[in-house]
Order: C-alpha cells, then structure tokens, then sequence
C-alpha cells in the first residue's frame, strides 16, 4: 500500500508539514518495503490550487492514504468517495507518521479477528445472567407456590362431588358456564378433567358443560393467579385468563355442535 505524506526533506526523516499546498516536497511511501519516491511540492506561484495540485500529483502515483496535520474537509470528503484515506492531525517526523499509522492498523485488524469470539464471549455472559436472574426469581416466588398447592388441596377436600354436580341445570348455555368457573378453580393433571367429566357426563350433565370444564382446567387458573401475576404481571395474567375464560365457554358450543349434540349416552 503506499502512503503520500508532505515533509520538509526529501527522504523519510524529514518533518510532516502542515498542509499539502506548502510542502516542498511529496513522498510516496510503499509500506512492504518502506521504499518511496519524491516528488516537488507545487510550485509557489499556485498557492490558490496549491493543495488540490499536490493532491492529485500524489494520487496520480497511486496513493491510498494520505497522512497530514490539515486539509480542507470539503476536499477530504471527496477523496473519501474515491476511497482515499485521509488522516490529519499528523506531526513529527515521515519515519514516524507511517509507523505510528501502520501500528494502528495492525491493531484495528486484531480488534476485527477477535470480535467473533468477544460475541461468543458476550453471549455465554448473557446465558449465565439470564439464567441466574431466571433462579432468583424463581425462588422469590417459591413460597406463593407452596401456598397456592396448599390451598388447593384444602379446597379438593372440602368441596364434595355433588355440591359440585349440583351446579349443572341441563341448560347448555348454564352447563357451559359453571363448567367453565369450575375448571377455572381447578387445577392439576389435566388426565383428571377426563375422570372428573366422565362422572358429570354419566349423571347427565351437558357435553357442552363437560368441554368447557375441560378447557379452562388447563387454560384457566384461579388459584395459580397469584403465581402467574407475580411471574408475568398482573395485566397479562388477568388479560390471559378471562380470554380464555370466555374462548372455552366460546369452543364448548363448538364442540357440541360437531359433536352432533350435547346428550351423552353410556357406552359413546
């Protein structure tokens, strides 16, 4: 790659000047080999165009980067679309302006080979922070779940079979909704809705009252309410839950519907 630097000398220990348009001479570095050669710096009687003349002189001999304390941004945005890098700001000797920028270029090479393994890095960081908080959370809501079996267990207890089964008139609109409430306040394997309907449908009650309390038994939890608003916020447990609420009651006409009907008789 070469490299036009302005200097006060013609070889590499000379100074880097200021601007293009008054160096009195151009050097064009190649960096294999550190080799360059010298060109006149423009003369004095074009100080008007001065800089765009050293400009293309060093452009003209195939330089790619330009180091240099200043030169008009105007001018450097547009070697920048011809894909000429210009750097400013740049004192000191030649020797040292080209090493200096070739030192950095190294590192920046360095930077980009390392990248994909600082992303690698980075995302085995934020597995371990997301499961560290996934834990802490979980343990912050550990004793509300206990809570919750317990209840649950108390209610299963107390409330017999035919207070349940009393519930159900024969109506599919009445069946579908306390079959609903009911699946609501009830929770656990869902194999135990099957045992649950099985007897509600051998005394006579609804098909519709059976597929709404078989819905929202998985769907809908009155009981884990507590739980699930603390895990995922109050707005989305409520919003989820009555959605549900009425989709199942919703899907058990459906259901009966195709089903042909909501009688049930022994042995279907």
């Amino acid at each position: 790659m070469k490299i036009a630097v302005p200097s006060t000398e013609p070889n590499l220990d000379g100074m880097v000047e200021n601007k293009m348009g008054i160096a009195a001479h151009l050097l064009v570095i190649e960096t294999d080999d550190m080799s360059f050669e010298v060109l006149d710096g423009p003369p004095r009687s074009s100080r008007s165009g001065a800089g765009v003349q050293a400009v293309s002189q060093v452009m003209d001999m195939g330089a790619k980067v330009i180091l240099v304390g200043y030169i008009s941004p105007h001018i450097a945005s547009i070697l920048a679309e011809q894909g000429i890098e210009i750097v400013t700001q740049i004192s000191g000797s030649v020797v040292k302006a080209v090493t200096n920028y070739m030192g950095s270029q190294s590192s920046n090479s360095k930077l980009k080979n390392d990248e994909p393994k600082s992303r690698e890095s980075a995302s085995q960081d934020q597995w371990i922070t997301a499961m560290g908080m996934g834990l802490r959370q979980f343990q912050s809501f550990l004793p509300l779940l206990i809570g919750v079996i317990l209840l649950l267990g108390l209610f299963q207890g107390f409330v017999s079979k035919q207070a349940l089964l009393s519930l159900f008139s024969g109506s599919a609109l009445h069946d579908s909704f306390w079959g609903a409430c009911l699946g609501s306040v009830m929770a656990g394997n869902p194999v135990n809705s099957y045992v649950i309907g099985k007897s509600l449908l051998s005394i006579g009650v609804g098909l519709s009252g059976v597929t709404a309390l078989m819905l929202t038994w998985v769907n809908v939890g009155l009981i884990q309410l507590p739980v699930e608003s603390k895990t995922l916020g109050i707005r989305f447990a409520l919003v989820r839950n009555i959605a549900a609420f009425i989709v199942a009651v919703i899907m058990s006409f459906i259901v009966v519907w195709f089903a042909g009907g909501g009688v049930y008789e022994p042995g279907q």
